[in-house]
């Protein structure tokens, strides 16, 4: 998995338009590193602890720059009005519809009075607010073992089929049948 996120953050240094990702990089991102931080604080060898630490320190600084890297570009995406054309990450994908709506009242501020700014201000935040009760919730999880069908999510997407070790962000219900039926587990999110 080191190997995936150093190409995909050399990747993106080296291009200037955001570059396709998977929607579960980040939940199998967030898993490596929790199994290299756990396996680093478990070293009992003094050598071998320094030196997983080392790399446990240049996983973690271009997890942050690659995250960093990729706000940037969608920020810019945001401000000249483009639209996103390739898959990225579920989180991101939140983020950029969160940041077109702040850049819109954010001008809005600056070319309308006070008064009329505030008032849609308002009216956005409590739109924004309802859209979070319906808005659906999100579980990553780890196959333990393959699944040859696919399935409906209650999102609306298909899903699948799996296979053994796949990570995947399902929709929590749909999540819970497969950690029921021990098909899958759930990853603790960080």
């Amino acid at each position: 998995m080191f190997d995936k996120i150093q190409t995909k953050w050399k990747e993106e240094r080296e291009k200037e338009d955001l570059t396709p990702m998977t929607e579960a990089f980040y939940g199998a991102m967030r898993d490596f590193l929790k199994q290299r931080t756990i396996k680093t604080k478990e070293a009992i060898n003094p050598f071998v602890k320094r030196m997983l630490d080392a790399r446990l320190n240049r996983l973690r600084y271009v997890i942050n720059d690659l995250i960093k890297i990729r706000t940037t570009k969608i920020i810019k995406m945001v401000t000249s009005k483009r639209e996103i054309t390739v898959s990225i990450a579920r989180e991101e994908s939140d983020f950029y519809e969160r940041m077109k709506k702040i850049y819109d009242i954010y001008k809005k501020e600056i070319f309308s009075p006070k008064d009329v700014a505030y008032t849609d201000i308002e009216s956005i935040l409590d739109a924004e607010d309802s859209e979070k009760v319906e808005k659906i919730e999100y579980v990553a999880v780890r196959f333990l073992r393959s699944t040859k069908d696919q399935i409906q999510g209650l999102d609306g997407r298909t899903y699948g089929p799996f296979a053994k070790e796949d990570v995947c962000l399902l929709p929590k219900e749909n999540a819970i049948g497969f950690v029921r039926r021990e098909i899958a587990e759930d990853i603790e999110m960080q």
